[in-house]
């Protein structure tokens, strides 16, 4: 699926994933490799809502990264985070903070977008192992306080 065919919260959503990406090779700062992402080819065609709801998410990735990262390596069959493919681990932070600290977004929804990732952006085994990983953390939903929890950035009006 090209990234142009894709709604505009599968394109928030991407944009947040590769931000994830590079951050995790680059530590570079999340705005910055947003900025960098939006001025690509690709992103220029990012509009208001879209880039409102990449920042949210890849925000609030890196905001919980510790909670995040224990849950992965808990529910990663143990595996190690450096032992996680960059690709796997971008989509497993933004899945799991989406899951977790967005509130109107449903769980199923969460999941079936990283999933629909890894088949187009991972290994062979990456579909099914970001599925594995994510339904088993969506049970840990009902343990982040409300105060953390925060509404998607998307408006009705925006489609």
């Amino acid at each position: 699926m090209a990234v142009d065919s894709m709604g505009p919260r599968a394109r928030a959503r991407y944009s947040a994933f590769v931000a994830l990406y590079q951050f995790s090779a680059t530590f570079d700062p999340i705005e910055d490799l947003l900025r960098t992402q939006w001025q690509s080819d690709e992103g220029q065609a990012a509009d208001g809502p879209v880039r409102k709801f990449a920042t949210q998410l890849a925000t609030l990735a890196l905001k919980h990264l510790d909670t995040v990262d224990r849950l992965i390596e808990q529910y990663a069959q143990q595996r190690a985070l450096h032992r996680i493919a960059k690709v796997d681990l971008a989509l497993l932070r933004l899945g799991c903070a989406e899951l977790l600290y967005i509130s109107d977004v449903p769980a199923a929804v969460t999941i079936n977008e990283m999933v629909e990732f890894a088949k187009q952006f991972g290994a062979d085994e990456s579909p099914r192992f970001i599925n594995a990983v994510l339904d088993a953390m969506q049970g840990h939903r009902d343990d982040v306080a409300a105060s953390e929890k925060v509404a998607s950035q998307w408006t009705s009006t925006d489609a």
